[in-house]
């Protein structure tokens, strides 16, 4: 092996490497240290516990009536990855979510060295990927299958440009099971590939094909299967887009009779709350400042944009608007992939490097910016989550972790269990778990609760107060003053 291939694998190898661990330290520390959630972590978790088994998941781990999980999302990985349960409990899904980035980036690396010769492109490519202030951000919420779909990606593009259609109708299919959204956005990728083997016509004829199946599974989910699993109903998290009708058809039919509103709505702060505003312009300064603007020559890509930015920015939810949370993932891809096309296509050649290096410090200094290192984004973000370099994130100021850790130790393995939300992942391999306070309503034994926190419900914090003064009902097992662990009596 001549000395330039060996410094060429390891200009790949040891970048992975060292990302790989960076976000361990993000996503696998935030676990160790409450810093988790029972959504989405917990719940999936469960999801897990309960597929292995053999039975469906059902809601009841944050819904007072229970419906299958699958009436929420159509997430069929959660099946497929259920024995990962037994090797990591809750950090089983987090070690997949960073393997399946890792994986992306170096698909990112593998796709665009077949568009350029020149040597240290698809590096200045594969960093872009691993440095998108998405991929962070990503790492530091919990586990989602969209993120490990998402970075099937660019080995969805390397199979056509390699011509091997069948793999890349595999990896269509695998990344429509990844959640009902899945096979819209890959209507469009789909559609934005047709221009570039617009002269192939085996491609065209597998694209073609792809867009059936993709068009297909797409109604079967939201017209059929979805709800049928949740009772008739539309999905617990439907309520982001019920402004715009009651099912998935009548948000169609509304975009098609309100075009301009919808364009509109795109920008505009529609939650009525000034302090919103700026939310979305912060969000496309980033994207247009990581690779967006050079994705714009290579316009056919743009199409792959359009379902992401509407489901992101037509949502009620203003979580969605900004550059946090998991909600940018599949930007990622998009626009370094788009950026870097262009970027090989530059004549003459000298000016790519140039180009490359200029694209990874932008995209470097969007994250430090949408991280809060350099000033704190509009965007409300939760700094001691994502900043590995700042030595609060290896700690817990909200309570004692220790002693956390110790009243987790006292709940039996097989008893019903409920804790409040960043306890719920680690109580969520077994038989019954809940959010609080859904447990008090399906006979939960222990409760792991915690004074002055109300996160999810309405009431949430006088109901501890309650609990813990109904000597009656509940036992004090534990406490320190600020954790309590109850059972009832």
């Amino acid at each position: 092996m001549s000395a330039q291939v060996r410094g060429q694998r390891l200009a790949v190898i040891i970048p992975l490497a060292l990302f790989a661990a960076g976000l361990a330290l993000v996503s696998i520390v935030n676990n160790f240290n409450f810093r988790t959630y029972g959504l989405d972590l917990g719940l999936y978790t469960k999801a897990l516990y309960d597929y292995l088994h053999l039975r469906g998941c059902d809601s009841s781990f944050f819904l007072w009536e229970p419906q299958s999980l699958l009436g929420d999302h159509l997430d069929l990985y959660l099946v497929i990855f259920s024995p990962l349960v037994l090797l990591g409990g809750s950090y089983a899904l987090l070690a997949l979510q960073i393997a399946a980035i890792v994986a992306g980036a170096y698909g990112v690396y593998r796709l665009i060295g077949l568009y350029s010769s020149v040597r240290w492109l698809p590096v200045a490519a594969m960093l872009c990927l691993l440095l998108f202030f998405g991929v962070w951000h990503a790492a530091a919420f919990d586990y989602h299958s969209n993120v490990v779909a998402a970075m099937l990606l660019p080995w969805l593009l390397y199979c056509f440009r390699q011509r091997r259609f069948c793999w890349a109708f595999a990896l269509v299919a695998a990344m429509a099971a990844a959640k009902e959204t899945m096979p819209l956005w890959l209507c469009f990728v789909l559609a934005a590939l047709l221009w570039d083997y617009r002269r192939d016509v085996a491609a065209r004829r597998w694209i073609g094909g792809s867009l059936l199946f993709c068009a297909a599974y797409l109604a079967a989910a939201t017209l059929w299967i979805m709800p049928s699993l949740s009772n008739g109903g539309s999905s617990p998290g439907f309520w982001r887009y019920s402004h715009m009708g009651d099912s998935f058809g009548q948000v169609a039919l509304w975009l098609l009779e309100h075009p301009l509103q919808a364009l509109r709505n795109l920008f505009a702060n529609t939650s009525g709350d000034p302090a919103n505003d700026g939310l979305k312009a912060e969000f496309y300064w980033c994207a247009l400042a990581s690779g967006g603007l050079l994705a714009c020559l290579k316009p056919n890509y743009l199409l792959m944009l359009i379902p992401l930015i509407g489901q992101k920015m037509l949502s009620r939810d203003t979580g969605f608007w900004g550059v946090g949370l998991h909600y940018n993932i599949e930007f990622a891809p998009v626009l370094v992939i788009a950026s870097f096309i262009a970027i090989s296509q530059f004549k003459p050649r000298r000016w790519q490097i140039p180009a490359a290096v200029l694209t990874l410090l932008l995209t470097a200094g969007t994250t430090r910016f949408a991280t809060g290192y350099a000033r704190q984004p509009h965007t409300k973000i939760d700094t001691d989550r994502v900043q590995i370099f700042n030595r609060s994130h290896y700690g817990q100021q909200a309570f004692d972790r220790s002693r956390a850790y110790q009243m987790l130790q006292q709940i039996p393995p097989q008893a019903s269990a409920c804790a409040i939300t960043y306890f719920t992942p680690h109580i969520a391999d077994r038989d019954s778990a809940y959010i609080f306070p859904m447990g008090l309503g399906y006979g939960a034994r222990y409760y792991l609760l915690k004074k002055h926190d109300g996160l999810y419900y309405e009431g949430e914090e006088e109901k501890v107060s309650e609990m813990i003064a109904d000597t009656l009902h509940f036992r004090i097992m534990d406490t320190d003053g600020n954790l309590y662990l109850l059972k009832t009596r």
